[in-house]
C-alpha cells in the first residue's frame, strides 16, 4: 500500500508542471513555418466556406459566430506559436511576415464577427457592403504578407 501511494505521488508531481507557461523548441524553422502555414490555410479556408454559407443563408449567424470565435482562438494560438519560437536571425523576417499575415487573418476574422452581428440585427447594406470590402482587403493583405514570408526565407 505504501510503495502504491509513493508511486501515484511521484506521478502527480511529475505531471504537474512548475512553469505552466508554454515552452516552444523548434530546431527546423522551414518545417516549422510549413507547418504554421498548412494550419493557416485550414483555417482561413474553414472561415471563407462558413462566412459564404452565412451569407447565402445556409448557415446561422449564431453558427458562424461559433466556428469564427474558435478560428480566432487558433490564429492567436499560432501567433503566440511563432513568437515562442524565437527564430534565428536569418528566418526573422519571414516570421515576422508570417506574424502580419496571421494578424492580418485574425482582423479578417473579427471584421466577419461583425458582419454576423450586423445581420443578426438586420442592419442596412451600406454597413454590411463596407464591411465585406474590408473583409475582402484584410483577407488580400493576409496572403500578401504570407508571399513575402515565403519569399524572404533563406
Amino acid at each position: 500500500m505504501v510503495l502504491i501511494t509513493i508511486t501515484l505521488a511521484s506521478f502527480s508531481v511529475w505531471q504537474i508542471p512548475d512553469n505552466p507557461k508554454m515552452t516552444i523548441v523548434v530546431t527546423d524553422y522551414e518545417s516549422h513555418l510549413n507547418g504554421i502555414d498548412a494550419r493557416h490555410e485550414i483555417i482561413r479556408n474553414a472561415v471563407d466556406e462558413s462566412l459564404l454559407k452565412m451569407i447565402d443563408g445556409d448557415m446561422t449567424e449564431e453558427e458562424f459566430i461559433s466556428i469564427a470565435e474558435i478560428s480566432s482562438l487558433q490564429i492567436k494560438s499560432q501567433i503566440s506559436e511563432l513568437v515562442e519560437s524565437k527564430a534565428p536571425e536569418e528566418w526573422q523576417k519571414s516570421y515576422l511576415n508570417y506574424l502580419e499575415s496571421l494578424r492580418s487573418s485574425n482582423s479578417y476574422i473579427r471584421e466577419a464577427l461583425v458582419l454576423a452581428n450586423l445581420q443578426i440585427e438586420n442592419s442596412e447594406n451600406d454597413q454590411i457592403n463596407t464591411i465585406l470590402m474590408e473583409i475582402e482587403r484584410l483577407q488580400q493583405e493576409s496572403n500578401e504578407y504570407a508571399k513575402f514570408a515565403t519569399d524572404s526565407r533563406p
